[in-house]
């Protein structure tokens, strides 16, 4: 659980890897990249039992995804036309990962942020990643 816990604090960077334009400046100039929405508190949102599975899912694909390709990305620094190609592709497959969970990127975000703001929200999000991940767990299953 300790480890959903850390990883859920890098839940604006992820949401911001998902939109795209974060992670690409990031990667080309290590300048922090000017925020897609304003920096205020997000608005309560409500958020269903099945869009935090869907959230919970797409977030574990991402991560997966993200690690995959800043491994790809360090053996092509020297390379900025594959760092680009890369980048890219990196994106598209965040986006799918995202699409393909059931939530449309916007709510993806939306979610990130109201996470970020609550508490009970990040449990929720935290409990679920676990039961994908087996994180946590203390038990055997069937016991």
């Amino acid at each position: 659980m300790k480890f959903v816990k850390t990883s859920l604090i890098t839940l604006a960077m992820v949401s911001g890897l998902a939109a795209g334009n974060v992670y690409a400046q990031a990667q080309n100039n290590q300048a922090p990249a000017a925020p897609a929405m304003p920096q205020q508190a997000a608005p309560q949102i409500e958020v269903s039992d099945e869009q935090v599975s869907e959230f919970a899912d797409a977030y574990v694909a991402v991560q997966g995804l993200s690690q995959e390709y800043r491994t790809k990305l360090q053996g092509a620094a020297q390379d900025p036309e594959q760092t680009q190609q890369l980048q890219q592709e990196a994106q598209g497959k965040m986006k799918s990962a995202i699409t393909d969970s059931g939530l449309e990127l916007v709510e993806y975000r939306q979610i990130a942020q109201a996470a970020n703001q609550s508490e009970e929200l990040r449990n929720r999000i935290a409990a679920a990643i676990s039961e994908i991940t087996g994180q946590g767990q203390d038990t055997e299953a069937g016991s």
